[in-house]
């Protein structure tokens, strides 16, 4: 079967971007029925994206700044025909409390639903069909009196295409009538 694509271009953009993780959001998305299953993108290149599903509360976590990280790599085999897009989110989380600890037991047990706030208020849907996974990461003390005392954490997913954005209102949060950001 013959690929059709649609190529636009690119000009130079301007230098006004910025790089890190300023917030992530988690929610529950239950083993079957993922939050993000049904998602529906819109827009001319597919890159914003609307939920058709019941409501669901995100809760936020903080990040320091310049820790944290999202990354988005395409995965493809000539030999096989296959792309897909592995998305990874670092996630740096200062004092570790009981709290936590029993928090980040419960994320290691089931499907999650992600929106990654980058610097420049992109709201990225991480893990949009098929969820994400907290897949590997630490909690340390640290040794001198400077070093970390938290948890560096790991999410990936795997999807057929790459992160949607979440269109925002002109207060700069997620525009979603079925989502409520916390």
């Amino acid at each position: 079967m013959a690929c059709s694509l649609t190529l636009t271009g690119r000009s130079r953009p301007c230098r006004n971007a910025l790089g890190g993780v300023k917030k992530v959001w988690f929610a529950d998305g239950a083993q079957g029925d993922n939050y993000w299953d049904d998602i529906t993108l819109t827009g001319a290149d597919a890159g914003e994206c609307a939920d058709t599903q019941a409501s669901r509360d995100f809760y936020s976590y903080f990040s320091p700044k310049n820790t944290s990280s999202f990354t988005q790599a395409v995965n493809a085999s000539i030999e096989n025909g296959t792309v897909f897009y592995g998305q990874s989110l670092t996630l740096v989380l200062n004092n570790i409390t009981a709290a936590d600890i029993a928090t980040l037991e419960n994320m290691g047990k089931g499907r999650l639903a992600i929106v990654v706030q980058d610097n420049n208020d992109n709201y990225f849907v991480m893990g949009h069909q098929n969820g994400c996974l907290l897949t590997g990461g630490s909690g340390a003390t640290g040794a001198a009196l400077g070093d970390l005392n938290g948890f560096t954490l790991e999410f990936t997913a795997e999807e057929f295409d790459n992160a949607p954005l979440l269109p925002t209102t002109a207060a700069g949060v997620p525009d979603t009538t079925l989502a409520t950001f916390n």
